[in-house]
């Protein structure tokens, strides 16, 4: 399936080694590395400007839509972190890492193990073992909040309750970046579509086709 995906925030996985003494897969090169290391890099998070910071949030998005939406049957990632999300030599956003991804099937249960990575797992998770699309996006809002605010958000109840309605946006971005001025209308808008994916109940989270539409205002 994975190798049929042509989708261009997605790398591209172009085929495999099987042999009795290796195996690997080769993937498209993606100059950067992860996220994770750009934003823990103190000179890189300042390269990674604001403007690029909202894009990369869309390209994340418009991947994960593609997964759940164009896909048949569609793909949940289960893993969306910011280990798991390359950038290229501008900076663009590519999901990555489909270990533990999971087809959505009609005719299954699709009941699973407990996978991800601790602070990006939806809370359902912990007391239910279906897989549905929702979980990644959870772990879609974590990662938003993540790329404003240069680190990750620690516990992400807690995180929320912190706030009040009014709250500054300098409480929350990434200081080593300037206040944004031209992207602060993208950035809180942003903010403000992370926490509607980080609603605890599943049912009430926006499907990422609606995420990516309410992204593209």
């Amino acid at each position: 399936m994975l190798t049929k995906i042509r989708q261009r925030s997605i790398v591209k996985l172009y085929g495999y080694c099987s042999h009795p003494r290796y195996r690997f897969l080769v993937c498209q090169y993606i100059e950067k590395g992860n996220l994770a290391s750009i934003l823990s890099n103190e000179e890189l998070a300042v390269q990674f400007h604001w403007q690029r910071r909202v894009a990369l949030i869309r390209d994340v998005a418009q991947a994960l839509t593609y997964l759940h939406h164009d896909v048949h049957p569609p793909i949940i990632h289960r893993d969306i972190t910011s280990r798991n999300i390359l950038l290229d030599a501008g900076y663009k956003g590519f999901v990555s890492d489909f270990g533990i991804a999971r087809m959505l099937k009609p005719d299954s249960s699709n009941w699973s193990a407990l996978a991800g990575t601790y602070g990006y797992i939806a809370p359902e998770c912990s007391y239910t073992s279906l897989v549905t699309e929702k979980c990644d996006v959870y772990s879609f809002g974590v990662v938003v909040l993540e790329v404003l605010m240069g680190k990750h958000p620690g516990d992400i109840q807690a995180f929320h309750s912190s706030l009040n309605d009014k709250f500054l946006l300098e409480e929350i971005l990434d200081k080593r970046l300037p206040r944004p001025k031209t992207e602060a209308n993208n950035v809180k808008w942003c903010i403000s579509v992370a926490f509607d994916c980080l609603t605890p109940s599943p049912k009430e989270r926006p499907a990422m086709l609606k995420v990516y539409q309410d992204l593209s205002i």
